[in-house]
């Protein structure tokens, strides 16, 4: 994975993240650009890596790199302040691109 196809983001766990490791591609998250219904995606769902780079004191927040697996992928949604969940079997986190 080239670093210069990632981009930074902030992440808001929904439970404490320091059972994450740093530094290393997370593989198994799905960001869906549609809906969940009955545990169903509805709408286009992608594979996204996630690189956790640093915790934000006092919060489950931490910073990220964030990537698509393909080019196919949706990249120009990876721009500055576009917000979008994280999905691992249920909700997991909201990221925020920086």
């Amino acid at each position: 994975m080239e670093d210069r196809r990632s981009v930074k983001a902030r992440i808001e766990w929904y439970k404490d993240p320091k059972n994450y490791p740093m530094n290393v591609w997370l593989r198994d998250i799905i960001v869906n650009y549609g809906e969940l219904k009955d545990r169903t995606f509805t709408g286009q769902s992608w594979t996204i890596l996630v690189r956790v780079t640093g915790l934000i004191e006092n919060t489950w927040n931490t910073y990220a790199d964030v990537a698509f697996l393909v080019d196919e992928a949706p990249w120009n949604l990876l721009e500055e302040g576009h917000t979008f969940k994280l999905w691992a079997g249920k909700d997991i986190a909201i990221v925020t691109i920086l």
